[in-house]
Parts: structure tokens; sequence; C-alpha cells
């Protein structure tokens, strides 16, 4: 996919001028060992849009520009942006740039997990991912024997069913196996699907998964996330996934409240 580059401001456009000087003064790069340049880039801007420093409809900085203001070149500069157009981040306009995305783009189909139909048409509602936040977990849980002893990464979202209820989500891993992953702030990976995440940037493949489900109460925090009653007990989806050797990759569980919607289960 080809960006457009140079898109530069004329003398009497003071306004798009004003509008790239303080996208360009907003960029935070944050520097990881072992994570690509253009990931890092690619974080960064995620980041910013996913604060709200950057509001849909800012346009970006002519590519050009990005790459002498990150010092990085202009092939990585392309890469970072054409990961959030895909991503549905971003927009490009013949002619005009790159620009933050007016809407939430829903997480691409098909999905092994959180399959609600629409009973009228039979189709899968969208579902909008949003992250919340990234911890560190040393304590034994129903992760424990599938994952390797010692501290875990667990990065915390929420899943919007087509806007009309949310599910919270845990997903556990061992940074040491994933640590690209494990460097991803939580909010950077809004609209991401984690499967292909894997697949496209780690190139590890998931070739299956184990699933349980129970009904529990749901702990105070997510429950108020979710702005349910206190104590709502609910849907709790348990599920590893495992790679093509047959060892688990990750742990994740999904807190699925009441709600009028059927889940499809099952392959």
């Amino acid at each position: 996919m080809i960006f457009a580059n140079g898109i530069g401001c004329q003398p009497d456009d003071k306004h798009m001028s004003d509008s790239i000087d303080r996208a360009a003064q907003r960029i935070r790069m944050r520097r990881q060992e072992g994570v690509p340049k253009y990931l890092l880039l690619r974080n960064s801007l995620a980041e910013e849009i996913a604060s709200g420093r950057w509001r849909p409809g800012d346009r970006l900085p002519a590519e050009d520009v990005l790459a002498t203001m990150t010092s990085l070149s202009l092939g990585t500069v392309q890469r970072s942006l054409r990961m959030l157009v895909e991503e549905g981040r971003l927009v490009r306009r013949h002619g005009s740039g790159t620009f933050v995305a007016d809407q939430e783009v829903p997480l691409g189909a098909p999905f092994q997990h959180c399959r609600f139909i629409d009973e009228a048409s039979g189709k899968v509602l969208p579902i909008f991912s949003k992250g919340v936040r990234r911890r560190l977990v040393s304590q034994e849980g129903p992760w424990s024997p599938h994952l390797p002893a010692g501290p875990l990464v667990c990065l915390e979202r929420t899943f919007s069913i087509n806007r009309e209820f949310a599910l919270y989500t845990h997903l556990y891993f061992e940074a040491e196996r994933l640590p690209k992953l494990a460097a991803v702030d939580a909010k950077a990976l809004n609209g991401v699907s984690i499967k292909d995440l894997l697949s496209r940037e780690l190139h590890i493949y998931i070739s299956r998964y184990s699933q349980k489900l129970s009904i529990r109460c749901f702990p105070d925090y997510v429950c108020k996330t979710l702005k349910v009653k206190p104590k709502t007990s609910g849907g709790v989806m348990e599920l590893v996934a495992y790679d093509r050797r047959g060892e688990a990759v990750y742990f994740q569980d999904f807190f699925i409240p009441p709600n009028p919607r059927r889940l499809l289960l099952g392959p």
C-alpha cells in the first residue's frame, strides 16, 4: 500500500499547518529493547489516538516529515502507518493526507470466541475492543496448570458486542516467550485481534483451543467497568490457546454479563 508523500502546506493554509505542528509535537516515541522500530512507532501513534490527544479528523504529518521527526526510515514509517490503516485507526484521503479515523472499527471476523448472533439475520454481531490495563501477575490461578510458574503478563480489555453490552477479558501469557506483546500498552491494542497479531508479527500460530464455561459472581472491578450491579453473576468462559506443537501460548477468560443475545459455541 502506498501512502501520499510530501503533503506540504501552502502559505495561506495556516490551519492545516498548525494541525501538523501540534501533531508533530505530541509524538512520544518510547524505546523498548527487543521491539522493532516500526512497532514502536505504531504503538506510539496508537497511544496518542487512544488517549484522545489525537482526535478524529486530525491530520498526521507527511510521511517524510514523520521520518525526519523520528529519525526512522521512510519504509519504517510507511509500515507503521499501514498497520494503523489496516486496524482502522487511520484513514487515507487521496490528495489530502492521512487522518485519524472518525470512528472505531470492529475486530475482523471470523471469531473463534464471543460469537453472539443476531437471530433476525443469523450474522455474528460486531465486536469493538478497548484496552484497560497491563499488569504483572505472580499469584497462582486457573492459568497456573497451563503456563510456566513465575510472573506473567495480564492484558485486560473490554469487548463491546454491537454497542449493546460489554464483556471483560483477561489474557495471561509469559513475557519471556512473547516479549513484543508484553511491551505493548493495553490501550494500543484497541481493535486488535491478538491471534492475528501473534501470527502476523510474532509468527506464532494458534492451532486449537480448550474451553470451559461456568457461572460465577464477577469481581467488583469487573462489575464497575461493565457498569452492571455489584455482585452480578454471569458466564465466565476460560480458554487455553495452543500452538502447533501443542504448547500453551496463553490463557484467557471472558466475563459475560446477562444479555439477550445467544452465544454460538463450538468451531
